[in-house]
């Protein structure tokens, strides 16, 4: 289990700095290399609104594709000052017309795909939630919080998903200084699932993560108890699951994976479907 492939997914705006940052700090500690993919808004969308309203295609054309140049040269910029300060290696695309195509081979093989926590919530919301589930790569949202080797979180809940994101973390869980292994539990799953965590943390152990410490939580809103608890350790990440139900039923009635998403602030969250 390495990570020695990171992908960052750019929106073209100031969250942008974030995510990048996020990658070069990761990069440096564990000899990655990092491919930046634009997910720049679809120029097609901005021709129809600009032709309509300046009768002239040609003149809206030509300030689409300004925009554009201007948007590439200021990512690159981003880019080139990410390398020179972390020195490690990085390549930007070409913005695609459709991002989601361009992205989908570079996530396949990534070890680590970087959303920005905000590009997430808004116009990348798609593109995030396909990355999860159609092409199962884990996916980082870099929300502000450090990256320095301090303490990790997982939320256990037994499932494919969480073990999935739990092996795509073990470089940074090995890494960390310490491990708070949370689960969150009610007066039925207390008894069933004893020995769940302690399984779990015999694997972590047995793949030299140390101090491995566990935390039962509890609340009819998992996330905010998760988040609650993580927060509590200055947790820098916390590791997830992400859609164990049906995704209409997340989208319609919310949803732990949901909340993670949309929660301010930090920890990092890294999630695996």
């Amino acid at each position: 289990m390495t990570l020695k492939s990171i992908v960052v997914v750019a929106c073209g705006d100031a969250s942008d700095v974030e995510a990048i940052d996020a990658a070069g700090t990761l990069a440096k500690r564990f000899s990655a290399e990092v491919g930046v993919i634009p997910a720049f808004p679809d120029p097609a969308a901005d021709f129809v609104y600009y032709g309509a309203a300046l009768q002239s295609g040609a003149e809206a054309g030509e300030r689409i594709l300004a925009s554009e140049r201007v948007a590439q040269e200021r990512l690159e910029s981003l880019v080139r000052d990410a390398a020179a300060r972390h020195g490690v290696a990085f390549g930007v695309e070409k913005r695609s017309l459709m991002p989601a195509v361009a992205l989908a081979p570079a996530a396949t093989l990534a070890d680590l795909v970087i959303f920005a926590g905000a590009a997430a919530r808004a116009a990348l919301g798609p593109l995030f939630a396909e990355t999860l589930l159609s092409t199962r790569a884990p996916v980082l949202l870099s929300k502000g919080a450090p990256f320095s080797g301090g303490p990790v979180a997982i939320a256990w809940d037994g499932s494919t998903q969480a073990a999935r994101a739990i092996r795509a973390a073990m470089p940074l869980l090995q890494a960390a200084k310490g491990v708070l292994l949370l689960r969150n539990v009610d007066d039925e799953s207390e008894e069933a699932d004893a020995s769940g965590p302690e399984q779990m943390r015999k694997y972590l152990t047995l793949h030299g993560v140390k101090d491995v410490a566990l935390r039962d939580v509890r609340g009819a809103r998992v996330a905010e108890s998760l988040l609650s608890a993580a927060r509590a350790d200055n947790c820098e990440v916390l590791v997830a699951g992400a859609y164990g139900r049906p995704r209409l039923f997340e989208v319609v009635l919310g949803g732990t994976t949901r909340a993670l998403v949309h929660a301010a602030g930090g920890p990092n969250i890294l999630l695996a479907h």
